[in-house]
């Protein structure tokens, strides 16, 4: 694990195999990054290694709320979940109040059952719960309410959570942070190197456009965007994510 740095924005999914997926160089022996991304917003990466050595990151985010902070997805396992939470009990020092997943995907969800079982409550859309329980994976312990219909949103907290429609995934929500005006997406938008989809084994083609302009229309002042996987950007990853739809 690393210490926690400055972080400076440098504008899969587990569906059966990694197909789509971005391979990425591995960054030394590192699994769980924590990193200071705006103040009071912090990104966290952790790094899962399937079988045959090939090395994937995810993303998620860390928001301090008062004396307590709100933790964006789960790190990608229950093993590297706690290795996350033993982060930022070392370096953050504020307990995690609360957890949002933003989509029913192993890299989203598998670390559910770690923070429920530290009394975390993991909040979610409410299909996220169904679908983690129709496919095994550590189901989120509350639904939010307001983000069951595209264009829904709901206040948690010092976040904002909505509901762009469906993309990546049926239930692919996204998480505003209005003091530091940053979006994040999730695996709704791809980073800015990013060629094609990625893992698309439950995406929604057709709806997947409509949900971007929905983000891009809602959040327009966004000035830092967190993509569910690679590097953070701006609001070009979201008309880079556009593009590639529309190819």
């Amino acid at each position: 694990m690393k210490h926690l740095r400055v972080f400076v924005p440098a504008f899969l999914l587990v569906a059966g195999a990694a197909a789509g997926a971005e391979r990425v160089a591995p960054r030394s022996d590192a699994t769980v990054d924590l990193d200071s991304l705006r103040p009071g917003v912090w990104i966290h990466t952790s790094y899962y290694t399937y079988p045959n050595g090939s090395r994937f990151l995810s993303n998620g985010l860390v928001v301090r709320d008062g004396d307590g902070l709100t933790l964006i997805d789960t790190a990608w396992g229950e093993r590297l979940t706690v290795e996350l939470l033993g982060l930022i009990e070392r370096d953050l020092r504020f307990p995690v109040r609360r957890a949002i997943v933003t989509h029913a995907h192993g890299d989203r969800t598998a670390g559910a059952d770690v923070l429920r079982d530290r009394g975390i409550p993991v909040l979610a859309h409410p299909r996220t719960i169904e679908l983690a329980l129709e496919t095994g994976l550590p189901p989120p312990s509350d639904s939010l309410s307001g983000v069951s219909q595209p264009g829904g949103s709901v206040m948690v907290g010092a976040v904002e959570v909505f509901d762009p429609g469906p993309g990546h995934s049926p239930e692919n929500l996204m998480v505003w942070v209005p003091t530091a005006k940053v979006l994040f997406g999730g695996c709704a938008v791809r980073p800015g190197d990013a060629t094609t989809l990625g893992n698309t084994a439950h995406a929604n083609r057709a709806e997947w456009p409509l949900a971007i302009e929905r983000a891009m229309k809602r959040y327009a002042h966004a000035e830092v965007v967190v993509p569910g996987h690679g590097a953070v950007g701006s609001l070009d990853l979201l008309r880079h994510t556009l593009s590639l739809l529309r190819r």
